[in-house]
């Protein structure tokens, strides 16, 4: 979307990327992102981006601004606008729980807060990234037991490294793809190190993208996604983003993808005035 004429995970002469999945990229002169964003999507994409590190005061264009670490993935933030009328917070893709791999999300006040809702209907009610991980190792332990060798499908920047991470505390070894394995190299370069890839891995890993995904998988297969088998989400629940809104505490509240009608009409029922927008719209705030 555009506000005041700057991107926000929208191409614009001055834009704003929250992080490095592909349905995020943005071009403009220059492009804001976090340093690991820039590394991350170097390896799909050019463009001339400014590194800006969390915390950090900078100016966006016209308006002052400060990133936030948002929990989705490595180097995923939320951004917060000093505009003419207020404050407002995007969010873009984000996380309440704290994931093995990526920073803790942290959400300032805003006046505005524009959130996505990828999930935003109370259906979609996710067992903590620690409960997850428990029943990720006890599907791994199950099938080994069976004498099969697990496969999980996941996508193959962000989740990836994340199941890998799990997979390596618990003593597993995993057998990744080329794509995961150059994503997994830059993850490494921040801290984020991994002792278990080996050719022959006790864990498979797989692109959830394969069309295979869209037939019944056999008991030693599952994808792990907020959409799949396993629950382990980079993405907030409904209860999580309701948490964010009432950290937040906005005056007025967007909704973008996935489910921001629904999302938008549930707070409003509460007593908020929020709205659903199109993401690629111009907002006037």
């Amino acid at each position: 979307m555009i506000v005041q004429n700057i991107g926000l995970d929208s191409s614009a002469g001055v834009a704003f990327q929250s992080h490095a999945h592909t349905d995020h990229f943005v071009s403009g002169e220059v492009i804001f992102a976090t340093k690991a964003t820039k590394y991350l999507s170097h390896l799909r994409k050019g463009g001339f981006y400014r590194e800006v590190d969390f915390g950090k005061t900078f100016y966006l264009g016209d308006f002052m601004a400060k990133l936030y670490p948002a929990g989705h993935m490595l180097g995923s933030a939320g951004i917060k606008l000093w505009l003419e009328n207020g404050t407002l917070f995007y969010t873009g893709d984000t996380k309440w729980f704290k994931l093995r791999t990526a920073e803790k999300s942290r959400f300032p006040r805003a006046d505005f807060l524009v959130i996505e809702a990828t999930f935003g209907v109370p259906s979609f009610t996710f067992p903590s990234p620690r409960e997850a991980e428990k029943k990720l190792i006890a599907f791994v332990e199950g099938v080994l037991d069976r004498g099969k060798r697990p496969t999980l499908h996941v996508n193959r920047m962000g989740k990836a490294q994340e199941v890998m991470k799990i997979l390596d505390l618990h003593g597993y070894t995993v057998k990744a793809s080329r794509e995961m394995l150059k994503v997994s190299r830059v993850y490494s370069k921040f801290g984020v190190k991994f002792d278990n890839i080996t050719e022959d891995g006790d864990v498979v890993l797989r692109s959830y993208r394969s069309p295979r995904i869209k037939n019944s998988l056999p008991p030693w297969e599952i994808t792990v996604s907020g959409f799949g088998g396993l629950k382990l989400s980079n993405h907030a629940d409904f209860w999580e983003l309701m948490r964010i809104v009432e950290r937040v505490r906005p005056e007025e509240i967007f909704t973008v993808y996935g489910f921001a009608e629904e999302f938008a009409r549930i707070l409003s029922g509460l007593g908020y005035d929020a709205h659903p927008i199109d993401p690629n719209s111009t907002m006037e705030v």
